[in-house]
């Protein structure tokens, strides 16, 4: 460790004796941890108008908890939180939120998450085990500048004056001098909207750095990174050269004060690392994170689900740099403290929230079958449920997750993909009733008696984006398919706020059309009653998951 970096150190030790030593006794003792963690939130809440409504006072054991509290979804949730916005208070907790993590919910709105100094504490204790672990594994990912991908934590504020925006960006904001003197971005950089105005500055202020360690949730994103140093490569080595900032940033969107302030310290001429960047330029023909950022130890993002298939693009790019996943969170919690760079399992946050667990064949069931930490199998699939600091009572995020071992007594998971009715390729949380919506808006708007079927399947692609199988009367003329696709983007856009943010970023690509020869659904009908569904409860999704409808589809037509 160098001299500059005791501070790292101490960090290091200081975490040993709190945070590392708090969560591995955690695991040695799942159960008595996970009831401990129950039983504070409760006691903290009992006289809250959610703990009134549901005798929180006469709960002293988990069996309590379960005959008292039913399980939740936002929609349970809203009432509370709707005057929670509105500026009532001690709703759901005592401790009132000062701020909303926003996200997509399984209606047509957005979600509204509060947050509270408590839950941020359990949200930030997680992080500070995934990054002490870090750390130890590759110390010198912290030799240089660390590289961290966040979101705005104020989009806007609610009726009470409350702001809303991405946990990830308070997480960032809220960093002290000691710590943020090794981040390699101004915080302030998450205030941009415009992603080529963003990913310029991001790059205008890192190309110049060391840069030693890579944090971000989706790995699209340093794709869309690597994509725009590529483009924008001479221009950056200008600017270097000039100490400026090319005006093609102001052209794109002008730049608040905030913003143009917190950037004035990185617009100093460095003719050497200018020379330095035109050699790597003309030695290779491009620029690339691999040849300005050598010392790149490790790159922490999500691993899990379908981002296997943007992983593989990385080496490519970034070179044959270690990938820790950044761990299974949220906006409504954290899951999962990876502690290995082995896959995407972490241990479960067993110090952080309190969990609970639906089989997976269970789910659907109207009385299902609920576990706690201790009682998870290994193979095992499971919907999580959280308990939180927040406000979340038994509440069901609609994701299944996976045991893949146990690490003391507790187990180690990773996600597997969101619930039925909800496609998440990039966070987005797309759900079937906001499908419906756009569809219905996109019709109406332009008349199109003609579409018969229809159903929206993600594609892998970069970026990704949303195929829309189309079975209609008549060919319809490529001005009106144009037509369609904008108006039903728009709304989906404006339903959902994580889809926005990812088509704003180029994380998703705008939706494309195929057409389905007529009888396609029909015979889609009538294969499920060959496999032995009853026909009167045939259901063809409007939205599938990856690869599902375009499997089935495999049989009855030549895709």
């Amino acid at each position: 460790m160098q001299l500059g970096n005791l501070d790292i150190l101490a960090g290091q030790t200081w975490r040993r004796l709190t945070h590392i030593r708090r969560f591995y006794n955690g695991l040695k003792e799942p159960q008595q941890t996970q009831l401990a963690k129950l039983k504070s939130i409760v006691e903290a809440n009992k006289n809250t108008a959610f703990g009134r409504a549901h005798h929180f006072d006469r709960i002293n054991s988990y069996d309590d908890f379960k005959k008292y509290v039913p399980p939740s979804r936002y929609e349970d949730l809203e009432p509370y939180i709707e005057k929670l916005r509105h500026g009532e208070g001690n709703q759901l907790t005592a401790e009132e939120p000062f701020m909303f993590a926003t996200t997509s919910g399984t209606t047509a709105t957005p979600k509204f998450i509060p947050v509270t100094e408590g839950h941020l504490r359990d949200y930030t204790h997680a992080f500070q085990v995934h990054n002490y672990h870090l750390v130890v594994d590759f110390p010198q990912a912290a030799a240089g500048k660390i590289l961290i991908i966040s979101s705005n934590d104020e989009e806007g504020r609610t009726p009470a004056g409350i702001p809303y925006g991405a946990i990830s960006g308070v997480l960032n904001r809220r960093q002290p001098p000691i710590i943020r003197r090794h981040f390699a971005l101004p915080y302030e950089l998450c205030k941009v909207k415009n992603v080529d105005a963003k990913y310029y500055l991001l790059l205008r202020a890192a190309v110049a750095r060391d840069v030693t360690a890579l944090l971000g949730c989706n790995p699209s994103s340093f794709i869309l990174l690597a994509e725009q140093l590529k483009l924008r490569a001479d221009e950056l080595i200008e600017d270097i050269a000039k100490g400026t900032l090319n005006q093609l940033v102001d052209h794109i969107e002008p730049l608040g004060d905030d913003v143009r302030l917190a950037f004035n310290r990185y617009l100093k001429p460095d003719t050497r690392r200018a020379k330095e960047l035109a050699a790597l330029l003309k030695q290779h023909g491009t620029l690339l994170p691999k040849h300005v950022w050598p010392r790149v130890n490790v790159m922490s993002l999500w691993k899990g689900g379908p981002m296997s298939f943007y992983l593989e693009k990385l080496p490519e790019l970034f070179g044959p740099v270690p990938q820790r996943d950044f761990g299974y969170m949220a906006s409504e919690g954290r899951g999962t403290v990876p502690i290995s760079s082995n896959g995407s399992a972490g241990p479960l946050a067993v110090t952080s929230h309190f969990f609970e667990f639906v089989s997976e064949d269970q789910i659907d069931s109207s009385n299902p079958i609920f576990l706690t930490a201790d009682q998870l199998l290994v193979g095992g699939r499971y919907y999580i449920h959280f308990t939180t600091n927040a406000g979340l009572y038994r509440y069901n995020i609609n994701d299944l997750m996976e045991v893949d071992s146990i690490l003391g007594a507790a187990p180690v998971l990773k996600f597997v993909r969101k619930g039925g009715g909800v496609s998440s390729v990039t966070g987005e949380k797309l759900t079937e009733e906001q499908v419906l919506t756009a569809l219905a808006q996109a019709v109406n708007q332009l008349g199109l008696l003609e579409l018969k079927h229809f159903t929206a399947e993600v594609a892998l692609d970069l970026p990704p984006y949303y195929l829309c199988y189309a079975e209609t009367e008549r060919e319809l003329p490529q001005a009106v398919i144009e037509s369609f696709l904008q108006a039903f983007d728009q709304s989906l856009q404006s339903q959902n706020p994580e889809y926005a943010d990812k088509r704003a970023t180029r994380r998703l690509g705008p939706p494309r059309l195929k057409y389905l020869p007529a009888g396609t659904y029909t015979r889609l009908r009538q294969q499920r009653v060959h496999q032995g569904a009853p026909e009167a409860q045939v259901k063809i999704p409007l939205l599938s998951a990856q690869g599902n409808f375009s499997h089935s589809l495999e049989t009855l037509v030549n895709l």
